[in-house]
């Protein structure tokens, strides 16, 4: 099959967006499809040199820029959006024109993976499948005094939104003519229903290559200290003041130790963070840290506790169960929708007080529980097996047989 895959963002080996966007092209040829990927020049040099790896697949990466102007403004926040709008329509009239040669079977759209944002390859008029895509969960308002005084950032984010749904044209052709719209959550999934959108699916946007699982789960018998574990981006939506909160309310005779992994925006913040909470003592905040360092501590620590007040999921999950790690989450969006109810607990976004109690209590449990706490991780390890890139595309490659069926063997 001749399979265009849209990649605004495509880089080998990296994370989050660009990693789908290499780890969508590179499965998909891998099944034995010739593969088209259109992207920006930003990973070429990375690209090429990873295409070296694979000579013998069907890969041709197609590079689409826009004027210098926009990739110089692209650099301040607020023109993120009108960068990838650009990019869209170039991409989609040089498609549309390949296509006369090529004459494509069924175009993905990979990324970005914001719905609202909507896709320029609809002008190909060929069988679209548009994501895994997220982009409609919005933070609890009631939870605003955990964003480090940035809460107008999500004011304005759901503004631009509403716009974007109101005036992209981009995305009501897709909702319109795309042949399935593939959601990463229910609520991107309402989002897309409101829209006029009749066929979508729910599919889990982040993937695992195989060779990140350890060759046994660890085993972790000493739990005189309970040894709990945050990796991620420090930045407003991603509630690690929820968690620090929580676990200044965890009782006094409960001894356990904090690692802190990862760094950003609001990195800076995080000595004064710990002092407010009274965690200096209990908390060691790594950083950001070599990737090595990263899955040494899914070895080390005994419980895995990310909950971040708007993620369409976050790959870390999947790392932490990959080594066996027991999840303490938030029951909404992504992390709601997908991390096993048996992987761990699931603590319900309700009001503040409540939810810091709850994300407490789950923490005593856990150290309580240690039989329990171990199952935990074993039956999310279970999960996250099925979560590698390669059967994440062998499910993709069910749906272009609902589409094109006559393309597939």
């Amino acid at each position: 099959m001749k399979l265009l895959v849209s990649a605004y963002a495509c880089i080998p080996n990296r994370g989050s967006e660009p990693g789908n966007g290499w780890n969508w092209t590179l499965e998909n040829a891998k099944l034995g499809h010739a593969v088209w990927c259109f992207t920006t020049p930003e990973g070429k040099q990375a690209i090429t040199d990873e295409l070296k790896k694979y000579p013998e697949l069907k890969i041709t990466v197609v590079y689409v820029d826009v004027p210098p102007l926009v990739n110089y403004l692209y650099r301040f926040q607020p023109f993120l959006y009108l960068h990838y709008l650009m990019w869209q329509a170039k991409a989609g009239r040089k498609a549309r024109e390949i296509d006369r040669e090529v004459d494509f079977d069924l175009v993905l759209h990979a990324s970005m993976t914001s719905f609202q944002l909507g896709s320029g390859m609809w002008r190909v008029k060929k069988p679209l499948i548009f994501g895994p895509v997220g982009g409609g969960s919005f933070p609890p308002k009631a939870f605003k005094k955990y964003f480090f005084g940035k809460w107008h950032i999500e004011v304005i984010r759901k503004w631009t939104s509403d716009l974007l749904l109101l005036f992209n044209k981009s995305i009501r052709s897709v909702a319109k003519n795309g042949a399935l719209i593939v959601v990463a959550n229910h609520d991107t999934y309402k989002m897309a229903k409101q829209l006029g959108a009749t066929r979508i699916k729910m599919f889990l946007d982040v993937g695992l290559p195989e060779s990140f699982f350890p060759e046994v789960i660890p085993v972790r018998d000493d739990r005189k200290v309970l040894k709990i574990l945050w990796v991620g981006r420090i930045f407003p939506r991603k509630g690690l003041p929820l968690v620090l909160e929580a676990l200044s309310k965890v009782r006094k005779d409960l001894p356990y130790h904090l690692t802190i992994i990862g760094d950003g925006t609001h990195g800076h913040l995080m000595p004064e963070l710990l002092k407010k909470y009274d965690l200096e003592a209990v908390t060691d905040w790594k950083g950001q840290v070599a990737w090595e360092v990263v899955k040494q501590a899914y070895v080390e620590n005994h419980i895995f506790i990310f909950c971040s007040l708007r993620d369409t999921f976050g790959a870390q999950y999947l790392e932490a169960m990959a080594y066996g790690l027991p999840i303490i989450s938030l029951k909404h969006q992504g992390a709601g929708d997908h991390i096993p109810d048996d992987a761990g607990i699931k603590v319900a976004v309700t009001y503040p007080d409540d939810t810091v109690k709850n994300i407490a209590l789950a923490i005593e449990y856990m150290y309580d529980h240690p039989e329990e706490c171990t199952a935990f991780g074993l039956r999310g390890s279970e999960f996250a097996k099925n979560q590698t890139w390669e059967s994440r595309a062998l499910r993709l490659a069910e749906l272009y047989r609902d589409v094109v069926p006559e393309k597939v063997g």
